[in-house]
C-alpha cells in the first residue's frame, strides 16, 4: 500500500538541510541513515554508561555495533537502488542534472518522496544530499554493464554523457590563470610544511617515525631490529600513501573534468615546466571551489600533477566499463594524446 500524502504538506528537503545539530549529522553519516533525537540520546547515555562501568571493552563493542549497523544499512541501500533502476532514471530525465549540484538535490527530494511512498524506505532521508545521490547514479545506473538495461537508464546514461560534454567543452572556453613559482617546491622547506600541516598524516607517522628514530639511534642492527625497523618505514610509507589517496577522492567529478580541460589547453606532454603550470592553476581552482582549503591539499609541483594524471586517468581507456570515471573515457582518450612524451 502506498502511502498518500497531504497537499499542503511542503516537500522535505535532504538531510543536508533538516539537520539541526552537528551530532545528528555526525550520527547519519556513521549509520547511513536518520535517527530520532531521542534514539540518539539513548544511544549517547548508553555509551556513557558502558564506558564508565564497564570500560574500553565495553565502548569498543558499542563501536563494533555501529560499524555492523551501519554495513547493514548500506546493504539495505543497494539493494533498494538495484531494484529501483528505473524509477531513479525517470527522476534524473525529468530533471536532467548533468552536474549541476543544485539539480540532484532535486533529484535527491524526489528520490527521497518516492522511495518513502512506496514503501521502500521508513523515512523520506534516503539520500543525505545531492552528492550521494549523483555518486549512487554513477554507481548503480552509469557504471554496469548497459547490455541489458532499460532504455530509460540508457536513455539517462546518453544525456549525462552528453551533460558532461558540454561542461568539458565550457572550461575549455575559461581563462587558465597559473603561477609555478607559488607551487610548495619552490617554498623554502615546502614539501616538508605541506606535510606536517595535514594531522591525519601525523598522527599516523609519529608513532612509528619514533621506533624508527629510537632504532637508529641504538645502533643495534639484529635480526628482529632490522625487522621493526622494515616495518616502521613501511607504515610511514603507507602513512604517506594514505595522505595521498584522501587528497585524491576529494576532487570529485566536475573537478576532474575541469583538470582534463586544463590539461588539454596546456598540451603539457612530458615538459615538467608546464607541468607546473597546470599544478599551479589547479591549486588555485580547487581552493576557490573549497575542494582543497588546507595547506596539505595541494600540488607540490608539475611532477606529483603528472603522477596524478597518469594514476588516474591516462589508462581509463583499457579499463572496463564498470569502473570509476568511466564516462570520462572519450575526453581521456583526447588528452592522451596531448600527454604523450615530445
Amino acid at each position: 500500500m502506498e502511502k498518500h500524502l497531504d497537499q499542503k504538506e511542503p516537500k522535505p528537503m535532504p538531510l543536508e538541510y533538516s539537520f539541526r545539530r552537528i551530532l545528528r549529522s555526525i550520527v547519519h553519516n556513521v549509520c547511513d541513515f536518520d535517527l530520532s533525537w531521542r534514539v540518539i540520546i539513548s544511544l549517547c547515555v548508553i555509551e556513557v554508561v558502558v564506558f564508565t562501568y564497564i570500560g574500553y571493552i565495553g565502548a569498543v563493542v558499542i563501536g563494533l555495533l555501529f560499524f555492523l549497523l551501519r554495513h547493514q544499512f548500506r546493504i539495505r541501500k543497494d539493494k533498494v537502488l538495484s531494484n529501483t533502476k528505473e524509477m531513479f532514471s525517470r527522476n534524473v530525465l525529468a530533471v536532467n542534472p548533468g552536474l549541476d549540484t543544485k539539480k540532484w538535490h532535486e533529484v535527491a527530494s524526489k528520490m527521497n518522496n518516492e522511495f518513502y511512498e512506496q514503501d521502500y524506505w521508513r523515512s523520506r532521508h534516503f539520500f543525505c544530499d545531492g552528492d550521494e545521490c549523483h555518486n549512487s547514479f554513477r554507481e548503480h545506473i552509469l557504471r554496469p554493464s548497459v547490455i541489458s538495461a532499460p532504455d530509460v537508464s540508457l536513455e539517462a546514461v546518453k544525456r549525462y554523457s552528453q551533460a558532461t560534454n558540454e561542461v568539458y567543452k565550457k572550461f575549455l572556453q575559461d581563462e587558465f590563470p597559473s603561477n609555478p613559482n607559488s607551487l610548495p617546491s619552490n617554498e623554502r622547506y615546502g614539501r616538508f610544511m605541506r606535510l606536517i600541516s595535514d594531522r591525519g598524516f601525523l598522527k599516523n607517522v609519529l608513532s612509528p617515525l619514533g621506533y624508527l628514530v629510537l632504532g637508529l639511534a641504538k645502533g643495534s642492527y639484529s635480526m628482529i631490529t632490522i625487522s621493526l625497523l622494515y616495518y616502521n618505514f613501511k607504515d610511514i610509507f603507507g602513512a604517506y600513501e594514505s595522505h595521498i589517496k584522501e587528497k585524491y577522492k576529494a576532487v570529485g567529478i566536475t573537478q576532474r573534468v575541469k583538470f582534463l580541460a586544463t590539461v588539454m589547453h596546456f598540451a603539457p606532454g612530458d615538459d615538467l615546466e608546464k607541468w607546473d603550470r597546470i599544478a599551479s592553476h589547479m591549486n588555485w581552482y580547487l581552493h576557490v571551489e573549497g575542494i582543497w582549503t588546507h595547506a596539505h591539499e595541494k600540488f607540490a609541483d608539475g611532477k606529483e600533477c603528472l603522477d596524478f594524471y597518469e594514476s588516474q586517468f591516462m589508462l581509463l581507456p583499457l579499463k572496463s566499463e564498470d569502473t570509476s570515471y568511466s564516462d570520462l573515457k572519450d575526453i581521456v582518450r583526447e588528452t592522451n594524446k596531448v600527454c604523450a612524451p615530445s
